[in-house]
């Protein structure tokens, strides 16, 4: 599967997770996951109390075309112990992203509510305001972005930037990038003409998002740990591609 091992314990492991691939089980998914991974390299964990059995060990996800850095727990307890930390907001998590356009400043912090569009429910719908929003599906959602390196290409810019969410949202970077007007290269679903005209021509499979950096608090001890994962060679190409 192509799955890397960061950091291993007793108790979890920290992964880089390819593109392509699944966390769990989903609908109209029956490709091998990373939870099935999981239980192919340990099968005597599949005895243990798990809460949700077709999500052995995973602690949060990744959607399968954003690739980067996972935690998966060896039994429930460090399953919950993990899961609190994200609940709580206490996991500090970034990500590399290219977007289409010249951010209009250096740093920035996107919040809005967020909710299922209604009317496409694969898609996340960002407002400022909530009108018309039912209650239940209202969440808040909040984004820090840093503009790591800005490119012109062929008198397009585009700009890389180090994103950390500060709410765990689906596609949440992916919306708040495109309501910022700055939508990520390669995404099939939050894009403008312009964006995917050029994720075309630059020959991109998928949305370049990488979960590059993940802070947490370590289990037994509560010691603070830092794990960081390289790009994918893809990307590295078409960062190098824009150099040119």
């Amino acid at each position: 599967m192509g799955i890397k091992i960061l950091r291993e314990t007793g108790d979890y492991l920290v992964i880089s997770k390819p593109a392509g691939i699944c966390v769990h089980d989903g609908a109209g998914e029956s490709h091998e996951t990373v939870s099935d991974w999981l239980v192919k390299k340990y099968p005597e964990i599949k005895k243990l109390n798990w809460k949700t059995k077709n999500r052995i060990g995973i602690v949060h996800r990744l959607d399968k075309d954003t690739s980067g850095i996972l935690i998966l727990a060896k039994n429930p307890e460090v399953l919950d112990f993990f899961q609190n930390q994200f609940r709580n907001r206490e996991v500090e998590k970034h990500y590399s992203c290219l977007v289409f356009g010249k951010s209009r400043h250096e740093t920035g912090e996107i919040t809005a509510l967020i909710r299922r569009d209604p009317r496409d429910r694969e898609r996340q719908k960002v407002e400022m305001l909530d009108f018309g929003m039912d209650e239940a599906e209202r969440k808040a959602s909040a984004t820090r972005y840093r503009v790591l390196k800005a490119y012109d290409y062929k008198n397009i810019p585009l700009s890389l930037l180090d994103v950390q969410i500060l709410t765990g949202r689906k596609h949440q970077i992916r919306s708040h990038m495109k309501f910022e007007g700055v939508p990520v290269m390669g995404d099939p679903k939050y894009f403008t003409k312009p964006s995917r005209r050029l994720s075309t021509q630059l020959g991109f499979s998928r949305q370049f998002l990488h979960a590059v950096k993940l802070g947490f608090l370590d289990y037994p001890s509560g010691e603070k740990i830092e794990i960081k994962d390289d790009l994918p060679e893809e990307f590295e190409e078409i960062l190098n591609t824009l150099d040119e």
